[in-house]
């Protein structure tokens, strides 16, 4: 515990680790309410949040809320919680007493001021070594066996705002009340402790092995010994100025005290070796008093807050730095995509797609190189004393720090990407092919004919004096000193990618980042290759930049985070958006590591440094947890019923399903909160498939239907940031079978036919004709029967049929849903590519989304929401054609992908879809009339016929999505639609597909059609 909170909140001493990020969690999230009054862990890793509308189960993923209902929850304002080995859940209230929850079986028991309780208001609880507890309310203090069978008051105090224990000592407990008056309770006695400091309106109380801190809002802080004498009393002006009051008061495991403000401030004290107040450096302060901390297991701290939700402290804060934030250090930076980096003793240059930014020392304030505003700087080189070499997208250029700019003539393409300087050799890798630069002059003889036209993306050197290039449609290259340039085929089998844009030289071993195909590791000594992908663990197959840290790890920049490789181990670890990077989307040739070791990646949205030293080479497992099971036909638990995803199922261990069930849904979390944005998850359904399947969320729904007879096995297993996978989680699901296949029924089979056979022995003596009527009804009996079984089978063949095709619609509109896309996309997506250029069809994605539907639930309600979905739906099937195909593709967008049409006809085709919806209300059910709009964003795949291959249909969705956002933003209720210009180039559709503004581009390359008299902005 004492290493995971070293990673995030600094030791005394450690002043320039005072940075801490803070992760929010508000109604946004799925929190029920932003009042955080208490915080507790169950033995499954759930953090349970007790709001003032509502006790929330948190699994790092998703909030599951209970609130006042009739047999729930005694009421929804919850003020104390805690946790006991009986994995009861005690829950305390602010008006309506304390309810026990055991939470494997949903067994709720509630006390009142009937059942003897002091008050109605449970402030605050504390377990007894015997299963009991201790309760604090607003008018006393209770204690409650563990059977819950009597509720005892120990005496009267004033608001209870604190019961603690001393660590060891589990039959007393310490209590505080708003007053300030300090108690000492046991099972059957409470003994006021006298203080030496008089004190008013008391907040919180900690307990330590030798002592009792205590927290006043406006007197500061009191420590005392067990019997109230005096150790230490710190006013409130030695640990803050400005008068703001304190609002809440927590331990840390290694010993550490955190206060907090009124205003959302944290100070932490050192209290082990010497008295130091100092404040945390929060990125972005909670706006709100703090009302409490908790820390989890692993050493989590959480922050609990009056209207800002609850807080988690990254763990990574200590590894993770970003250096362009909203609201910080925004004025000079005109662009926040980062493209170079170059640190130069203490200054650290940044080239941005707008210029070039420099900083003289660590924390100093950015200053603006105005002589290159306007330019895309992709690469810095020093280029003497005072003087740099700088590669733009407009150029090659000398600078002298203070100097006029002098361009260099003679490049294949002036679009620079990288430099690199060997000896008196500048190496430039352009998009039209690779120069060499000596003496400030582009060397002609180093022309290599063989990369002309080529877009060089990076270079390296190696040992041997030869120089690895990276293009972008042509793979490896290996340029031998002296030599000419030629493409690089492994021998030993294996292919690399013809798109690479990262290299690095380790050992024996050259590794190859790709765009789009993962990591390639080449072995220099026998060429045999090896890949690392999405599979294998790496946040995205689009990989920019490879830097090392001290410790042999590879830092890959890609197009989905950080991912961390440890060659020696293969261990892959992920950093997202919720460790703190500013970045998701990085860019290419942005990096760089100073002498001390730190990592600098820049990104579309700035710069971000990582002290790689913070993070731990492995992390501990997270633990896979079934969630949820929803009962769509029919399933029960084997031991009792549970509700859809009632929180029972999370301890079952056997689920059986009625013989008539169809169909069932398990959710499955991989629980970590140190790491939920990195947490991974694997199961697998012994008996029916028993390869693990891997989905794509650390939270995932398994949809079981028509199991047939037998015993089922689901494994489930979970990975945290390492990706390694730890114990197994197991639920059995015993599906009977049918009556008439039953062990029973066959005895009874056997029965009847023994009955048969004397019946028949007994009438041997009958004439013949008889015996032969009656074999001719015996046999027209079992005829029946075989017939009734097969039409059984009959009416199982059509019921499996119309599951299938319920799998592939929504069940709301009945519209397509993205698996029956996927399979019609793979049915058309290769007869389009395959056919001649002449003939060749395009497929035209347009996105519709509902405008303003979130005010129509809002102020409808759901349900006119639904028959507002519907209707919608209905109007977009009308206009459809057979070959068309309709997509919900989520919430209140849909998908409508249109074939054989031209991409002239497309905004036609935007416009009759919005008069349709606009120009007719939907009629609700009171008979009111609902107006409603849409907007509609379309691009077409293949976005240019003689390039069919450049782009899939993923691309074009995006690019149609982003479009979509173009006419939102241009105030909804209309059609945007990107299509190629009159003179497409390859270069900038390429772009365009890889994110690039429309409107960046030239007219002649891409064209932007738009309803709206003005023209569309696109986002970056």
């Amino acid at each position: 515990m004492g290493l995971a909170l070293a990673l995030f909140m600094p030791a005394a001493g450690a002043e320039d680790d005072l940075h801490v990020s803070l992760e929010t969690y508000g109604i946004d999230q799925g929190l029920s309410q932003s009042g955080i009054n208490a915080l507790v862990e169950d033995d499954l890793g759930h953090l349970w949040i007790g709001t003032q509308d509502g006790l929330n189960r948190f699994d790092g993923h998703e909030f599951l809320v209970l609130r006042r209902s009739p047999g729930g929850l005694a009421s929804s304002s919850i003020e104390a919680l805690s946790f006991d080995y009986h994995r009861r859940l005690w829950i305390g209230s602010n008006d309506a007493g304390l309810d026990v929850l055991h939470l494997p079986s949903g067994a709720l028991r509630h006390f009142g001021v009937s059942d003897q309780l002091s008050h109605s208001r449970v402030g605050a609880i504390v377990l007894d070594a015997a299963g009991g507890a201790w309760l604090g309310t607003d008018a006393g203090i209770d204690h409650i066996d563990d059977a819950l069978e009597r509720i005892r008051p120990l005496g009267r105090t004033g608001a209870v705002v604190a019961l603690e224990q001393r660590p060891g000592d589990t039959g007393r407990a310490y209590a505080l009340d708003r007053d300030c008056r300090l108690w000492r309770a046991g099972v059957t006695d409470l003994t006021p402790i006298p203080l030496p400091v008089h004190m008013g309106g008391c907040i919180a109380l900690v307990v330590e092995a030798d002592g009792l801190w205590m927290a006043s809002r406006d007197d500061g802080l009191l420590r005392v010994d067990f019997e109230g004498r005096l150790l230490q009393h710190v006013e409130p002006r030695r640990l803050r100025t400005g008068g703001i009051a304190l609002s809440g008061l927590g331990r840390l495991a290694d010993g550490r005290l955190l206060v907090g403000y009124a205003d959302g401030a944290v100070l932490q004290l050192d209290t082990q070796s010497r008295f130091e107040a100092r404040t945390l450096r929060f990125d972005r302060p909670p706006d709100s008093a703090v009302s409490g901390f908790f820390e989890s297991s692993g050493g989590l701290l959480w922050i609990g807050t009056y209207t800002s939700g609850l807080q988690r402290v990254r763990p990574l804060s200590g590894a993770v730095r970003t250096e362009w934030t909203e609201g910080h250090g925004r004025p000079p930076w005109r662009d926040r995509s980062v493209r170079a980096i170059r640190r130069q003793g203490d200054g650290l240059f940044v080239g941005t797609d707008s210029g070039l930014m420099y900083r003289h020392r660590p924390g100093a304030p950015w200053q603006r190189i105005e002589t290159f505003d306007g330019m895309s700087v992709r690469a810095i080189e020093p280029a003497g004393a005072r003087q740099f070499w700088i590669g733009t997208q407009q150029g090659l250029w000398r600078w002298q720090i203070g100097g006029p700019l002098q361009g260099v003539d003679g490049l294949p393409d002036r679009r620079v990407d990288d430099l690199l300087t060997v000896g008196d050799t500048l190496w430039v890798a352009t998009r039209g092919g690779l120069a060499r630069v000596r003496n400030g002059v582009v060397d002609d003889e180093g022309a290599h004919r063989q990369l002309e036209g080529r877009f060089i993306t990076t270079m390296l050197p190696d040992d041997a004096g030869g120089l690895w290039i990276a293009t972008n449609e042509s793979g490896l290259w290996r340029l031998q000193a002296g030599g000419e340039p030629r493409r690089y085929q492994p021998s030993e089998g294996g292919e690399l990618h013809h798109s690479l844009w990262a290299l690095h030289i380790a050992g024996r071993s050259l590794y190859a980042g790709s765009f789009s195909a993962g990591l390639f590791r080449i072995d220099l000594d026998t060429d045999e290759v090896a890949s690392i992908s999405e599979r294998d663990g790496l946040s995205s197959d689009v990989v920019y930049r490879i830097v090392p840290d001290r410790d042999g790890r590879l830092w890959l920049s890609t197009n989905n985070g950080l991912s961390v490789l440890d060659p020696s181990t293969g261990i892959i670890q992920t950093l997202g958006r919720r460790d703190g990077l500013n970045n998701i989307e990085f860019n290419s040739s942005a990096s760089w590591a100073d002498d001390a070791g730190v990592l600098y990646f820049g990104g579309t949205q700035g710069l971000d440094v990582l002290q790689p030293s913070r993070l731990r080479h492995t992390s501990p497992p997270a633990r896979p947890v079934i969630a949820g099971v929803r009962r769509l036909s029919g399933a029960t638990l084997a031991r009792g019923g549970v509700t859809e995803f009632d929180h029972q199922v999370v301890y079952a261990n056997e689920l059986e399903l009625a013989r008539d069930s169809d169909l069932l849904s398990v959710a499955m979390t991989a629980l970590d909160l140190s790491a939920p944005g990195a947490a991974r998850l694997r199961y697998r359904l012994g008996g029916s498939e028993d390869d693990w399947f891997y989905p794509r969320s650390a939270r995932t729904e398994l949809s079981i239907s028509r199991l047939p007879p037998g015993t089922y096995r689901l494994d489930v297993q979970a990975a945290g940031r390492d990706g390694q996978y730890g114990e197994t989680r197991t639920l059995r699901i015993r599906v009977p079978p049918p009556f008439w296949r039953h062990p029973f029924a066959y005895v009874v089979y056997a029965l009847l036919a023994g009955a048969l056979a004397v019946w028949l022995r007994s009438r041997i003596g009958r004439t013949v004709r008889k015996e032969r009527e009656r074999v001719a009804l015996l046999n027209r009996t079992v005829a029946e029967r075989t017939r009734q079984l097969e039409q059984a089978n009959r009416l199982l063949r059509q019921s499996n049929e119309q599951l299938d095709v319920a799998t592939r619609r929504d069940p709301l509109t009945h519209v397509s849903n993205r698996r029956d896309l996927g399979d019609w996309l793979e049915r058309h997506e290769q007869s389009i590519l395959d056919s001649p250029e002449a003939v060749r069809e395009r497929l035209v994605f347009f996105m519709i989304d509902v405008d303003h539907f979130k005010r129509i639930n809002d102020d409808y309600g759901h349900r006119v929401g639904d028959h507002v979905l519907v209707a919608f739906a209905d109007r977009l099937r009308r206009l459809s054609r057979d070959q068309d195909l309709l997509v919900r593709w989520g919430g209140e967008e849909f998908l409508l992908v249109v074939r054989g049409i031209g991409v002239e006809a497309a905004a036609t085709v935007a416009e009759r879809v919005r008069k349709a919806i606009a120009d007719r209300p939907v009629s609700l059910e009171d008979g009111l009339n609902l107006s409603i709009s849409c907007s509609i964003g379309f691009a077409p795949w293949p976005f240019h016929l003689e390039w069919p291959d450049l782009g899939d249909c993923e691309q074009s969705m995006h690019l149609a999505d982003r479009c979509l956002y173009a006419a939102k933003s241009g105030g909804r209720n209309a059609w945007v639609g990107v299509v190629p210009g009159i003179g497409p180039d390859r270069d900038g559709v390429q772009a365009l597909l890889a994110g690039a503004r429309p409107d960046d581009l030239p007219p002649a390359c891409v064209r932007i059609l738009h309803s709206s008299p003005r023209r569309p902005r696109f986002e970056t």
